[in-house]
């Protein structure tokens, strides 16, 4: 198992090609030709379509902002406008995303579905109960906002705001989370080769 804690200096900021954002990676699994996942947050300063990634799913949940309208050219559309509630579609899909009212954040999840699965989910205040899973294969947390304190196996990592844990070649090992205040927000990763 190895464990990595990440911050700020960490991240890698992109500016997108169309101009329509940045997108800030927290971390990637970059296995042969293709990556298997990514994880980032974009800042997404006006409405227009999003790149393709086919060959990929997307989990999508809005962070800050109004919210955005997403349009798919096989699909009903799809309003995010309540932050920390994750979706997911195809990254093949033609996109367009027209916002609701001025630029937002969002997290993204893209991960190459044929070989792994993946879920994100997001604890807020109220849903805050301590948090406990197994690791199997790769695991990510990353606190939104307010402070945590996580252990993993024999390890303690305090989290501030904008951290990541990644933990990965987990074998079965027990991560743990604790918020250290009502405002806590924490983005639970989980990862595994199908």
């Amino acid at each position: 198992m190895k464990v990595t804690h990440l911050g700020a200096a960490d991240y890698v900021r992109q500016t997108w090609k169309n101009g329509g954002g940045t997108t800030t990676e927290l971390a990637r699994d970059a296995s042969g030709e293709r990556w298997l996942w990514r994880l980032s947050i974009a800042d997404v300063e006006r409405s227009g379509p999003f790149s393709d990634f086919t060959g990929y799913r997307r989990i999508i949940t809005l962070l800050d902002g109004p919210g955005m309208a997403l349009s798919f050219d096989a699909l009903p559309p799809v309003v995010l406008d309540v932050a920390y509630r994750p979706f997911a579609f195809d990254g093949a899909l033609r996109t367009d995303c027209r916002l609701l009212g001025g630029p937002i954040r969002d997290m993204n999840l893209i991960v190459d579905d044929a070989r792994v699965a993946a879920s994100l989910d997001v604890r807020m205040p109220g849903t805050m109960t301590p948090l406990a899973f197994a690791v199997h294969g790769c695991a990510l947390l990353h606190a939104i906002r307010g402070r945590f304190d996580a252990r993993v196996g024999e390890g303690q990592v305090a989290l501030q705001p904008g951290d990541t844990l990644r933990i990965d070649n987990g074998s079965g090992e027990t991560l743990s989370a604790s918020a250290l205040g009502a405002d806590a927000v924490l983005a639970v990763i989980a990862i595994t080769r199908r």
